[in-house]
């Protein structure tokens, strides 16, 4: 790993909850990635306490720059990946931690076309996220906004997924764009490591009765 990247491990952290108020424009993005989602931050810290790991996901954020980029080995061929990833009747079974409960209210796969999946919580707590398709590439890359109910309108992050070809294998690469910095580092102290090994746990699973012919 370069001297620039700073690899995302988290082993634990201290987190003050803002107080319920407008904050300045200044401080909106951090107030609502670490205010607004409290409980689901909860939730996650929760879940970290398990120690789950998954060592062959590489998250990593350079410093200054609002990026962060993810990297991972799937054990099935692109092209079942791909159909993981592409459509919502499977998207849904593998979107977000164990226990959540998500369903497509909108998924039209194409440039230009919108989605919108609602996730609910184990304890009841529902939470919409949607965004754009921006570009797609058969069965190569994806690229889309990223967004959720409770931001600013017209506030997302860019987010590009790329799948490369190794047979029986498919290395996962994604470049997740923020507003700022400040948003960067709201989804980074939010847990989302969490929700991608877990969420990635599921696609695993998904992905061998793919194979298996299920």
């Amino acid at each position: 790993m370069t001297d620039n990247i700073i690899p995302f491990r988290r082993r634990g952290r201290t987190r003050q909850r803002p107080a319920r108020r407008r904050p300045a424009d200044r401080r909106v993005l951090r107030w609502f990635w670490t205010g607004t989602m409290d409980r689901l931050t909860d939730y996650l810290v929760e879940l970290k306490a398990k120690e789950t790991t998954m060592t062959d996901l590489e998250i990593t954020a350079p410093p200054g720059e609002p990026v962060i980029y993810m990297t991972r080995t799937f054990n099935a061929p692109r092209a079942l990946v791909w159909k993981a990833l592409s459509e919502p009747e499977h998207v849904v079974r593998w979107w977000g931690p164990h226990g959540h409960k998500n369903r497509a209210l909108e998924f039209d796969f194409r440039v230009g076309g919108k989605w919108r999946i609602e996730s609910t919580l184990p304890d009841g707590l529902v939470i919409t996220f949607f965004g754009e398709f921006l570009e797609i590439e058969k069965p190569v890359k994806v690229t889309q906004t990223f967004s959720f109910d409770g931001l600013p309108e017209g506030v997302h992050s860019i987010d590009t997924v790329t799948l490369e070809d190794h047979g029986d294998r498919t290395v996962y690469r994604a470049k997740s764009i923020a507003p700022d910095l400040a948003a960067r580092d709201g989804m980074i102290a939010s847990g989302m490591e969490v929700g991608v090994v877990q969420g990635f746990e599921r696609l695993d699973a998904m992905l061998e009765e793919f194979k298996a012919g299920a």
